[in-house]
């Protein structure tokens, strides 16, 4: 039952995002993240705080995980003490987020040791439902004006954030992409449809480093080779795809180019302003939360603590340009750990996150499987322009997938045994060398 609960959270905080997030009983703003950590703890407490703990006091693969961990959620807590004391009161835990969901890792963890298989299952489902939601949003669902209960703001049909996860465990998973040539497609028109420029690099430096780690240069070329063709056919047939503004080769190479160059950029849309514009603004606040972080000693160390007014410290311009209220995060990873929490928090989030790569590297090492490195690769570059880990439709999916994909660490839980691989034919002189398992890379690391 639990195995299948962490591939539906994945799944829906994935492919519903907001929506998602918000199931639970709102007006306690007790929502389902909160829910569904508080209850695996409760019923599996050695699977968390067990493991977590165990790794502190004695030798472990995960010793090094588990003291960033500490050193995170520590920095978390005196962070939302000091704005408990500055009168933010109990606000302070929407700052929080950013270092308590980062149990959610144990959640995978255990998960992935308990059915290794539920990576590749879960990434596959990912795949259906972000291609044919995502695609129903982009087409019809985002102009509904329906919104859930108990929020006011919050509509029930929300963007699909998917699609980098989706395609990416398609080619890291299936060692035949013609199979699935369906669903790399819902996926690239969700991705290009919803014109998160972020996902586009977070997406595209995840399979080069795929592509350097395999050599396999021309399922690259073939991908790119893939969207272009699929614009060029949507162009053609003049179906209109409205995103953010209409998806076209012009717009997709306005949006890119828009913030280094919005002359050029232009020239392709007439949406170039509003496309250069949305990055202008928040590099102006990024200049003032550097220029306040370094301003003072203590704000140097310790940043404004959580529960501070972060939007204050934006240009006026800034701030009467934006309609939105309550701007809490600079859509920034980096800017946002240091306007609340200073060096200090920079560098424990930091350590957190390379630990959490570290084991990725062992995990890869050990089992072939690339994923979980790259997803780690495209996270971290989303996160520098999103609100990807402040909020629960972005971190928590993370999380849980970091953690099934490290699970090989540590092997699978006792009692289970790892999923038999296909053993091919010996070859004969007159053939080929077989061909991998699925998601096995030839040339990877022995099993240790």
């Amino acid at each position: 039952m639990w195995g299948r609960f962490v591939g539906f959270l994945t799944v829906g905080y994935f492919c519903l995002g907001r929506t998602f997030a918000y199931l639970g009983i709102p007006q306690a703003k007790l929502f389902i993240g909160e829910l569904a950590l508080g209850a695996f703890i409760l019923a599996k407490p050695q699977a968390a705080i067990g493991v977590w703990a165990a790794s502190l006091l004695r030798p472990s693969p995960l010793a090094m995980l588990s003291l960033a961990q500490y050193l995170f959620l520590i920095c978390g807590v005196l962070q939302a003490v000091r704005g408990l004391f500055a009168g933010s009161g109990f606000d302070v835990i929407k700052y929080f987020v950013f270092n308590y969901y980062s149990f959610y890792l144990y959640f995978g963890l255990w998960a992935g040791r308990d059915d290794p298989t539920l990576l590749s299952r879960t990434l596959r489902a990912i795949a259906w439902v972000n291609g044919v939601y995502g695609l129903l949003y982009l087409v019809a669902l985002k102009d509904v004006g329906i919104f859930l209960p108990g929020t006011e703001n919050v509509r029930v049909f929300s963007q699909a954030n998917a699609s980098a996860a989706a395609v990416l465990g398609l080619v890291c998973f299936e060692p035949r992409l013609e199979r699935v040539w369906h669903l790399l497609l819902l996926n690239i028109v969700v991705l290009l449809g919803n014109s998160v420029r972020a996902e586009w690099l977070g997406l595209g430096l995840a399979i080069l480093l795929w592509a350097l780690l395999t050599g396999r240069i021309g399922r690259v070329l073939g991908l790119g080779a893939a969207g272009l063709a699929l614009l060029g056919l949507v162009e053609l047939s003049g179906v209109q795809i409205a995103g953010r503004g209409e998806v076209s080769v012009s717009s997709i190479i306005s949006r890119a180019v828009a913030p280094f160059d919005e002359k050029l950029a232009s020239e392709f849309s007439p949406y170039a302003a509003e496309d250069g514009g949305t990055l202008k603004w928040r590099q102006a606040w990024w200049e003032t939360i550097w220029a306040a972080a370094n301003s003072d000693p203590q704000l140097e160390l310790f940043g404004h603590g959580y529960g501070f007014d972060l939007f204050s410290l934006a240009p006026p311009s800034v701030r009467a340009g934006q309609e939105h209220e309550n701007v809490r995060t600079p859509h920034n990873v980096f800017y946002y750990a240091l306007g609340y929490t200073g060096w200090v928090g920079v560098l424990l989030f930091a350590f957190f996150q390379l630990s959490i790569l570290a084991l990725q590297w062992r995990s890869y090492r050990r089992s072939g499987q690339p994923f979980g490195m790259l997803y780690w690769v495209a996270g971290i570059a989303i996160s520098f322009f999103s609100n990807y880990f402040e909020t629960p439709f972005q971190s928590i999916p993370f999380y849980l997938v970091m953690g099934m994909a490290m699970a090989p660490v540590l092997g699978p839980l006792p009692g289970r045994s790892l999923p038999e691989r296909p053993v091919p034919d010996r070859p004969s002189q007159n053939r080929q060398e077989a061909a991998p398992p699925p998601g096995r890379i030839a040339g990877a690391g022995r099993r240790r």
